[in-house]
């Protein structure tokens, strides 16, 4: 989904990815009025109805671009998309629809509006970034504290560490979490009979030293889909020149001009995260950051959009009020600077969704054919340099070193495979070349990406994808709404940016976004990356790029779970948001998780999408207590659960459904799979003496390998790091098979109970 929806903007209609997205009949119904217009398009209602009855994608709107189109249905979809980041409208598409595009709040015209005076939290729909030099306070043992809350999350602390702030009280687990008076603009309650927590210092990490986030670079994989890259795009030299400045042209930063150079500092380290720091959030704008940054949250996200900051090309001398960057004149959005800066300062990893071309940078031939009113930010660029610069901008500004904080994940526009989030001037009765759709990408992808590391040389730059991932969704000339599938718009990215090190920024939402069930086998069925199949994504990038090791590190920006009737309920959710971390822990190689959103958002509400962890009024759900407690390792004693509570391990469970045979994993159990008593402990981070296990999917079941490519198999994701030689108290992993290859299991009985041994696996604990 694009970035949250905009509020206050008009419904978006519901083509793939266009306005804000709005989840509810599908997850791609997005709103584009926080962004763009309203997420939720004024055909929503059809879109919705096209991607429940098909596999249509619709990005939101409202929310975020990506997740009212997938609610909504392909008529969102294609409205959200046109937004980008949160108000594109989705349409049905011919192939079995996509979800309408969920927006974040940053990326709906009216949320960028408001970054004038919240930007930072009502927009992000990113991964949260954190400051590694920032030295924080740690947050109250439960976000509610009073005294007007302390920053700092429940998690290892980067190498700065966070400080405790004094006097923050501890309050009960279910009220500490709920701000009981919402319309005292989110601040914390004070709790007269809560006692100091001796326990709530968050130390710094173990090991404070910095990533140094140097992958090898690998050998270009030739992409293998139908969508081939026609014209290789050349990349640029970065331009590590210091910025000129002059009396006239005054530096972006408050850096002193000397001899026409502004001063650069040398680059800060990627801050170091760990497991623990990747529970992130979309703040919707919520007042009290304490809440959130003393509730386990690792990051934020939040949405950049280009057409705030530079509406008109402009050489200097600048206007008051204006910056001037690599010979233009730029206005940062109100109040931008302080939000990223407090969230860093919080301790929070702040992601960046770069998006939203002004008008005079926007496609015109062929001309781009926004999904509605306000998706016009979802329109391709024909400047790329010019975007580029801007993406520049922002990586300089926001690298840590110039007091207003520091962003440091980007993701390159939003939905980038629906072309109501990213439009290259078709849809709506014109089929999309798939070739010129990746080629105006890569483009886009190659400048930002040159000039972001020439500001800071070991930020992340991602891909943002919706969950319509398998290659049938490779649906370039359905309309109104035409798509590309995941994996030919990474394949064709790949092909066509040298060695850049790029990542994926997937938005892995409910097959319906209305509804809460998602499985390891929604892959199998709809070819959806959704929580349950976030294995098949990072099992996939290892085979097809083995020798990229940062092609192998997934961000999930953008995605959460509906609470309404009649296919949820807040009890479903709370449920499912405890099941999507399991998920998310499950998977290694996962390393930030978004949760999309806050708090409700009007639009998606009168679509029946109601994903926020509180309510619109800002009273708390289940699910608000369920997540921000999940990982409050720094209380006494830890409140720990949804699978923080096996760290640093994850659990291999076997499962068994009658007739149809056994399955394995470290994340869900598939629907009627009863588990059985045999499970280990493995590693959910590399270890000396070990090996990654995967599972493969073959028929109805599954079986368990060290091999990535999985025997020639459907791939289900990497599992777990097993040990090749037995540590004190470990049981062996065996792989079994029953006949010929009727089923397969796994057991730690060295006669496999009976079966055919096929080989020992490795080791687990207990």
């Amino acid at each position: 989904m694009a970035a949250s929806s905009r509020r206050g903007a008009p419904p978006l209609p519901l083509s793939p990815g266009r306005r804000g997205r709005r989840r509810t009949a599908g997850r791609d119904v997005r709103l584009a009025a926080d962004l763009c217009p309203s997420k939720v398009a004024p055909d929503l209602s059809r879109r919705a109805a096209a991607r429940s009855n098909s596999a249509a994608v619709v990005p939101l709107f409202a929310l975020s671009p990506s997740l009212v189109w997938r609610a909504l249905g392909f008529v969102v979809v294609a409205a959200l998309a046109s937004c980008g980041a949160g108000t594109a409208p989705s349409s049905p598409n011919p192939a079995g629809g996509r979800d309408l595009p969920a927006s974040g709040d940053a990326l709906d015209p009216r949320d960028q509006g408001a970054q004038s005076s919240d930007l930072g939290d009502a927009g992000d729909t990113s991964g949260g970034g954190d400051q590694g030099t920032s030295d924080n306070a740690a947050a109250p043992d439960l976000a509610g504290a009073d005294d007007g809350g302390a920053a700092g999350g429940g998690e290892d602390g980067d190498a700065g560490g966070l400080h405790d702030a004094p006097g923050l009280a501890e309050l009960g687990e279910d009220d500490a979490l709920s701000d009981a008076d919402p319309a005292d603009g989110g601040d914390a309650d004070a709790d007269p009979n809560a006692q100091p927590d001796a326990g709530a210092e968050i130390m710094p990490d173990a090991d404070p030293t910095p990533d140094s986030g140097q992958d090898a670079q690998d050998a270009a994989v030739a992409p293998d889909t139908a969508v081939a890259p026609d014209t290789a795009v050349a990349p640029d030299a970065p331009d590590t020149a210091p910025p000129q400045c002059s009396a006239d042209q005054p530096c972006a930063f408050p850096e002193v001009c000397t001899s026409g150079a502004c001063a650069v500092p040398p680059p800060l380290p990627y801050p170091t995260r760990t497991v623990w720091d990747g529970k992130a959030l979309q703040p919707d704008f919520w007042a009290n950051k304490d809440e959130i940054a003393g509730n386990g949250a690792g990051g934020v996200s939040m949405n950049l959009v280009w057409a705030l900051w530079q509406p008109s090309p402009k050489a200097p001398p600048c206007a008051g009020g204006e910056i001037t960057w690599q010979g233009g004149c730029y206005t940062v959005p109100s109040d931008l600077d302080k939000h990223i800066a407090e969230w860093t300062a919080k301790g929070l990893r702040v992601t960046a969704i770069v998006y939203g071309p002004p008008a005079w940078a926007r496609l015109s031939v062929p001309p781009c054919s926004p999904a509605g009113p306000g998706y016009e930010w979802f329109c391709a660029t024909t400047d790329h340099a010019a975007y580029g610069r801007f993406a520049g901008l922002l990586a300089r500004r926001y690298d840590g070193q110039h007091g207003f904080g520091h962003v440091i994940d980007f993701v390159i526009h939003n939905e980038v495979n629906q072309n109501v989030w990213f439009d290259v001037g078709c849809g709506d009765g014109k089929a999309c070349d798939p070739g010129q759709w990746l080629d105006s990408y890569a483009a886009d992808f190659i400048a930002a990406y040159d000039a972001i590391l020439a500001a800071q040389p070991e930020a992340r730059v991602l891909v943002s994808l919706d969950h319509h991932f398998g290659a049938q969704w490779d649906t370039p000339s359905a309309q109104p709404h035409p798509m590309l599938s995941g994996q030919s718009v990474l394949l064709g990215v790949h092909a066509r940016v040298g060695g850049r090190k790029w990542r994926v920024a997937m938005h892995p939402y409910a097959p319906n976004l209305l509804a809460t069930d998602f499985s390891e086998l929604d892959f199998a069925k709809e070819g959806k990356v959704t929580y349950g199949s976030l294995g098949v994504l990072a099992g996939w990038l290892r085979q097809h790029f083995p020798d990229q090791p940062s092609a192998h590190e997934v961000h999930l920006t953008e995605s959460g779970v509906n609470s309404l009737a009649p296919q949820a309920s807040e009890a479903a959710q709370d449920a499912a948001v405890c099941d999507a971390l399991r998920a998310v822990l499950g998977t290694p190689g996962v390393v930030n998780h978004v949760y999309h959103r806050m708090t409700d958002h009007p639009d998606e509400l009168a679509q029946g999408l109601g994903i926020g962890l509180r309510r619109s009024d800002g009273s708390a759900k289940p699910a608000w207590t369920r997540w921000a407690l999940a990982n409050r390792k720094d209380l006494t004693p830890p409140k720990l659960d949804c699978g923080y509570e096996i760290l640093p391990y994850v659990r291999l469970k076997r499962g068994f459904k009658p007739g149809v045979g056994h399955w394995a994993t470290t994340r869900l159990l598939p629907p009627g799979y009863g588990q059985e008593a045999d499970s280990w402990r493995l590693a959910r981070e590399p270890e000396p003496g070990t090996v990654l296990l995967f599972g493969c999917q073959v028929g109805a079941h599954n079986f368990v390998t060290a091999n990535p490519s999985c025997e020639g198999q459907a791939t289900l994701g990497p599992l777990g790091y097993a040990w090749q030689v037995a540590p004190a108290g470990s049981k062996p992993i065996y792989r079994c098979r029953v006949g010929d290859g009727q089923d397969h299991f796994v057991s730690s009985h060295p006669a496999c109970e009976g079966q055919v041994v096929e080989q020992l696996l490795g080791y687990g604990l207990p």
